[in-house]
Parts: C-alpha cells; sequence; structure tokens
C-alpha cells in the first residue's frame, strides 16, 4: 500500500475573515503526481501554499477541516516546523522573482544546502553541483559562478528544481512551473519533473491553468472553480470524459493541434469571494444551470472509484469524448 503523503480533509482556508478556499478533499501518496487546474482566482495557489505550510505570509489560515503530512498534523499554524524542504517544499511561481538578483547560483544553492543539513559527508558545494548535474544544467561548475539574470528562463526554472530538492522533500508542489516558457523549454522542464516523481518515488503536485500540462506530467488531476474542487479523478477521464460543465468550458476553450472546430470561450467572469452564489459557484456562466443549482452548494457525486464531480445535475448530464482532449 502506498504511503501517504499528503490527506486534506474539507479544508477551508480564509483570509482577513474571507473564505477563499472551501471544502478542499486531496489524498496524494508516494510516486503520486496530481494536476491542479483551474483560471486564476480558483483557489489553486492558496490551497498549495497551505500544504506548504506558508498561509502566514499572506495573513491567512486553515479555518476549518484537517491536514497531515507524513502522518504529522499540521493544521494549526506553526505546525510545519522542520517539515518545510524535507518533508515538503514550494516551488513558486516567477523564478526571475523569486532568486535573489545580488546572490550567486551557487550562493542560493549552498545556503540551502546548509540550513536543509544534508549530506554532512560532503561539502555543500559539491552538492550544489550534484543538483545542478541532477536537473540537467551543463557545466554546473560554471552556473554555480553566475547570477539568475545570466540565466535564460529555462535554465532559472532547473536551478528552481534544484532548490527544491535539496532536501530531499517526500512532496514537492510545483506552481505554474512552466510559466513564460517558450514550448520546447516547457517539454523538458515537464519530462524533468516526471522524471524525479517516478526516479525519487516523490509526490508531486503540479498546478497548472493549461490542461496539457496536466495531460503531460500527471496521473490524476483536480479541478478547481471559486475556491472548490468541482471534479477529481484520473487525469485521461477527466480529460477524455469531464462531467462537470466548468471542465467541458475549459477543454472547449483550449486550442489544441489538428481540432477544425471553432474555440468557445466561457462567458461571464467569476465571482470575487464576497459575491458567491449561494448554490453552485459556476451556475451564473453554466449553459446547464436550473433552478436546482441555486439551491445549495452541490456535494460530490461519484461516477466510479475514482472520479468525482461536484454537480447537482450530473447524472442527467452526458458528455462523449471530446476531441483533441
Amino acid at each position: 500500500m502506498t504511503e501517504t503523503l499528503l490527506d486534506a480533509s474539507n479544508l477551508a482556508i480564509e483570509i482577513d475573515g474571507r473564505e477563499l478556499v472551501s471544502d478542499v478533499d486531496l489524498k496524494i501518496g508516494r510516486g503520486d503526481s496530481v494536476g491542479i487546474v483551474g483560471e486564476s482566482g480558483s483557489g489553486k495557489s492558496l490551497t498549495c501554499r497551505a500544504f506548504a505550510g506558508s498561509l502566514g505570509v499572506l495573513g491567512g489560515r486553515i479555518s476549518r477541516g484537517t491536514m497531515s503530512l507524513a502522518g504529522r498534523n499540521v493544521t494549526s499554524p506553526g505546525a510545519h516546523a522542520g517539515l518545510y524542504g524535507r518533508v515538503v517544499t514550494l516551488m513558486p511561481q516567477n523564478s526571475l522573482s523569486a532568486l535573489n538578483p545580488l546572490m550567486r547560483i551557487g550562493t542560493h544553492l549552498t545556503e540551502t544546502i546548509k540550513a536543509l543539513d544534508t549530506d554532512g559527508a560532503i561539502t555543500p558545494k559539491v552538492r550544489a553541483t550534484q543538483l545542478l548535474d541532477r536537473v540537467g544544467l551543463h557545466h554546473p561548475e560554471r552556473v554555480l559562478r553566475q547570477y539568475p539574470h545570466q540565466l535564460s528562463g529555462g535554465m532559472r526554472q532547473r536551478v528552481m528544481i534544484a532548490l527544491a530538492i535539496a532536501g530531499r522533500p517526500q512532496l514537492l508542489i510545483a506552481d505554474e512551473p512552466t510559466t513564460a516558457l517558450d514550448v520546447s523549454v516547457q517539454k523538458e522542464i515537464l519530462e524533468l519533473l516526471r522524471r524525479l516523481n517516478q526516479e525519487e518515488d516523490m509526490g508531486l503536485i503540479l498546478v497548472s491553468h493549461d490542461l496539457g500540462v496536466v495531460k503531460a506530467a500527471t496521473q490524476s488531476v483536480a479541478v478547481m472553480y471559486g475556491g472548490m474542487v468541482v471534479e477529481h479523478g484520473t487525469t485521461d477521464t477527466v480529460l477524455r470524459h469531464p462531467r462537470h460543465p466548468y471542465t467541458q468550458a475549459l477543454l472547449r476553450a483550449r486550442p489544441v493541434i489538428g481540432r477544425t472546430e471553432r474555440l468557445i470561450g466561457i462567458p461571464g467572469i467569476p465571482a470575487s469571494p464576497d459575491a458567491w452564489p449561494s448554490g453552485c459557484r459556476f451556475a451564473r456562466r453554466c449553459p446547464h444551470v436550473r433552478s436546482q443549482c441555486d439551491a445549495s452548494v452541490p456535494t460530490m457525486e461519484t461516477i466510479d472509484a475514482h472520479h468525482v464531480v461536484a454537480c447537482s445535475r450530473v447524472h442527467e448530464l452526458t458528455t462523449g469524448d471530446l476531441v483533441g482532449a
């Protein structure tokens, strides 16, 4: 049986008294890879900050539910102490802003290695060189002497991955790791993350707004909208047989090579947390909305053992395979 690394149940997150994420259930084991997708503002990054224990810097807190990491309850503030970098680590979105422009890459890595006290048998510089080589950077000794602005976007992202795995974490959270990278570099970064996930038997959470990215690198996917998970299942099932109207809308709006039909945008804009409806949060943009959708927030309905959907009409609505999904 796979060891459970992360177990979040009915997790809710609030900032300044406003609940921005509601009732998230997610379980991840060793070697698992999970994608979290949704539009900007859907709660993806905030949820991952809760997983990593960094809500405090935003003034946020877990207001309901429970969460454990590697069997340790980390629901309360400060409970992640001693776990970050070793059990769980978060790779932020923008590598250029995440790296100190006044520090050489070698300094970034050696200070991280010293802080995590890893591999005492070898020097931090040797370990840093090994890490850069592990993430596929050529001439690592030269890279150690360079500053962030002297590297390309893809090279900086590999440095971010090296920093993230310096403490050999059991769970890596990659928040939009391919943003602003060209397609060929995106592919290389995703292949690197997938290889680390498999070879290190490490849990991987990949956050993206791009369904193509999660398709390339994850086994399962959770679709978020309005601070809630609205569909969760194996990646292949969710992308080929989407059952929530929001997931279907995301796929219809996704450009795919070889698809001839016109792309269809999602009408309207996501409601802010202050204006969330009392029922389904996607109701105002949904083509299948009925009066029952406004009655209450839908609970997860089971489609099969590995596929759940939060839609009160899911058993009325059907969908065939989507071309190019």
